[in-house]
């Protein structure tokens, strides 16, 4: 018989992890990870076209000013996403999770770390002034840590993202390609490029889109633990470096950073997939608890 009694569990205050989100949104609305601060590097290293390279320069500019001045990467400081990865072996304690993480969100409102950017409702749109309820997932692993994976998103950028359940036909690597290719193609522009492309393939209609916005907590450069999507997110990203789109959709062959996958099992008869494109200012930060 398993002892779940408390004395073998590895306490967490809920204020900790309140702490933890709110600095973790003050980092990120004026702090550009490292990762996207070298891919934009790398790229004006490699950017032929006179006008990108122009651009990217500007844009590492923005993010060196923001960091410095500790004002906003981008006038549109997004809306919150976070994902909570809680180990089986957690006794979380004083207060409940789900206040605490909005309450954090609040806080970092108040403090004008963020933009008053959430309406209550989609079609009354009344301004709720602190960006709260944030969009909160949480999920359960083993151990006794908690990992907060906390995003800050703007609207443009998911404003050009999409969902669909496809026909049998695209279950055809080529066939796929040519449909994500296409989408890019129509929207990059619209997502102030460079962009990160994340791809949710397989689950259910709804989980697609979370496992597309998962693959956006991905770092530039890792790799797919399966070496045929390894292969395909290479590719998809050559591709789509092609289309000529570049930074901020003025040409150039900077499209896109990074292109990344998240695959899960999925029914006999369906094909979901989920496009959820993020621009330049790619607000992601990881804390471990």
């Amino acid at each position: 018989m398993v002892n779940s009694s408390k004395e073998n569990l590895r306490k967490v205050s809920v204020k900790v992890i309140e702490n933890a989100i709110y600095e973790g949104i003050v980092n990120i609305t004026h702090k550009l990870p490292e990762d996207i601060k070298k891919a934009l590097k790398d790229s004006y290293s490699t950017e032929t076209d006179s006008t990108g390279k122009y651009i990217i320069n500007q844009l590492i500019k923005n993010y060196e000013i923001a960091a410095k001045e500790r004002v906003p990467l981008c006038q549109d400081t997004g809306s919150i996403t976070i994902f909570i990865e809680i180990g089986q072996d957690v006794y979380l304690s004083d207060g409940y999770i789900l206040s605490a993480v909005n309450k954090a969100v609040s806080w970092a409102t108040a403090d004008k770390y963020l933009r008053c950017s959430v309406v209550d409702d989609p079609i009354t749109r009344k301004n709720n002034n602190d960006n709260t309820p944030a969009v909160i997932y949480t999920e359960y692993a083993r151990g006794d840590r908690v990992k907060l994976y906390i995003m800050a998103k703007g609207g443009g950028s998911e404003n050009a993202s999409t969902s669909a359940m496809l026909p049998l036909k695209y279950a055809d690597k080529d066939k796929l390609k040519e449909y994500i290719i296409s989408w890019v193609k129509q929207n990059a522009a619209k997502s102030c490029p460079p962009l990160v492309v994340g791809i949710g393939l397989g689950g259910t209609f709804d989980y697609v889109s979370v496992l597309a916005k998962k693959a956006l907590l991905r770092k530039i450069d890792s790799r797919n633990k399966s070496s045929f999507y390894n292969k395909f997110e290479k590719e998809l990203l050559a591709d789509i470096n092609k289309l000529n789109i570049g930074p901020m959709g003025l040409g150039g062959k900077t499209t896109a950073l990074a292109v990344y996958i998240e695959q899960h099992p999925t029914h006999i008869t369906s094909l979901p997939i989920a496009i959820n494109l993020d621009c330049h200012s790619h607000r992601v930060i990881k804390i471990v608890i």
